[in-house]
């Protein structure tokens, strides 16, 4: 990385004071060679002289040593030397915002190009963490908005507070990454569970209030759905504990015998779904169909997309019908699992090596059975053997309203040092890919040219 003090620009045009320690470790020896070394790294001198040196024996073991503190007093200013002063990290950071030059500045993504396992170590670590910010979010802004409704609701400000502490607990730098010992995740698993819990049980005390606010229109209609979206939302909702009725459910899923509904609903807000008129709504768009082909593969249709899956599983043909478009190259296919070898130089969780994509093996002999026949979604089931004792079962599913093809994966896994990844080839060119991120999106390049 080119920048050692920096000004890094974020989405909206802000920024902040960023420093990178040029000694290039938080376990440093306090010696004169890795001061000196520290010093001559320092990539930004010309704008700030000055940098932060962390010290001491690190990742749990010791911190700072008598020695290291009798080295450092005894170079704190000497000639040849860099001067040395202990003091908090924050008036390092005042001092420079005061005496700095013109710092130059970074607009985008710090991509350390090394420990990229980290993106997959411990899966369900990960999960939970995205399910716990997604519960706290809506648990935010539905409690305000019962506030409004209801003058005697209190908004739980002092759980959410301590919810939050706990989520960003797991956030640490070793928590979240995946690449702590088995026991922290014993515990992490646990205080996610716990937040989870919590988050559902006040998530539902706000729906209560804002269901009785409109329970007149529930008492004829007998469902609410609420889009915590900020954007109106038409889609096909799964309805545990709704039973089939006639004119009101107009298809149960097969996979867990529940209910389908067809609802369209305003952003940031509930709203009352008459299951009496489901089916006058099902007919005003173009029910979703199955088609199976003499080859084996079967279509998913419905007024948007088509897609081909072949007899093995794959992807074969995904076709836009309102531009008549097809996205998937002649000869390509995507839904192609692969199965990886995972053996890095050094360290298991926190590295997948470059070399890994040449050692690659295809996942062969799968089978499809078509499972939904619309007229609300469709879909087959793709099951196949992983390696030497795993397997995967997905259900491909398109709904009626929509142009998503949906890939719902469970993977019983039981390989030591393989990755499995599932590759989609498409007709489509671009030197860019739109990934999300906190408030926005970000971009990063399809391409690689060197690393």
């Amino acid at each position: 990385f080119p920048h050692t003090t920096f000004r890094w620009i974020g989405l909206d045009g802000s920024h902040i004071l960023t420093h990178m320690a040029p000694a290039e470790t938080y376990t440093a020896q306090a010696t004169a060679l890795q001061l000196v070394d520290s010093l001559k790294k320092h990539k930004d001198i010309a704008y700030s002289n000055e940098s932060l040196y962390l010290y001491g024996n690190g990742d749990g073991g010791g911190g700072p040593l008598e020695a290291m503190l009798e080295r450092l007093r005894r170079v704190e200013d000497v000639d040849g030397m860099p001067r040395v002063k202990h003091a908090h990290p924050n008036e390092f950071y005042e001092h420079v915002e005061k005496t700095a030059k013109e710092l130059v500045s970074w607009k985008g993504e710090l991509y350390f190009e090394l420990h990229r396992g980290t993106y997959t170590s411990q899966a369900l670590t990960k999960k939970l963490n995205r399910q716990c910010e997604m519960l706290l979010r809506d648990i935010e802004m539905l409690s305000v908005i019962a506030q409004t409704v209801d003058s005697k609701f209190v908004y739980p400000a002092e759980e959410l507070t301590r919810m939050w502490q706990q989520v960003c607990l797991n956030q640490f730098h070793d928590v979240i990454p995946g690449s702590s010992i088995e026991m922290v995740y014993e515990d992490s698993t646990a205080i996610y569970k716990e937040v989870v819990a919590s988050a559902v049980a006040l998530k539902q005390q706000a729906l209560s209030v804002l269901v009785a606010s409109s329970t007149d229109a529930l008492h004829a209609t007998g469902l609410a759905v609420v889009n915590t979206s900020s954007w109106v939302r038409t889609e096909v909702i799964a309805v545990p504990g709704l039973v089939q009725q006639a004119g009101c459910v107009q298809q149960m899923r097969k996979r867990d015998d529940v209910a389908l509904v067809l609802a369209t609903v305003p952003g940031c807000s509930v709203h009352a779904v008459d299951l009496s008129t489901q089916a006058a709504a099902v007919e005003q768009v173009t029910p979703v169909r199955v088609v199976r082909e003499k080859d084996g593969s079967v279509v998913l249709q419905n007024a948007f997309v088509a897609a081909r899956i072949s007899a093995d599983g794959r992807l074969t043909s995904l076709l836009d019908l309102q531009q008549q478009r097809e996205l998937v190259p002649s000869g390509a296919s995507g839904n192609v699992l692969e199965l990886y070898d995972d053996l890095p130089i050094f360290w298991d969780a926190w590295d997948i090596e470059i070399y890994s994509q040449e050692k690659v093996r295809p996942v062969l002999g799968a089978s499809i059975t078509v499972v939904d026949e619309g007229p609300l979604v469709a879909s087959v089931a793709v099951e196949a053997k992983v390696g030497k004792a795993s397997s995967i079962r997905q259900w491909i599913s398109l709904s009626a309203s929509s142009a998503r093809l949906d890939f719902d994966c469970d993977v019983d896994w039981h390989e030591n040092r393989k990755c499995l990844k599932v590759a989609f080839t498409w007709d489509i060119y671009s030197d860019q890919a739109t990934y999300e991120t906190q408030f926005g999106v970000v971009q990063r390049p399809t391409h690689r040219n060197t690393t």
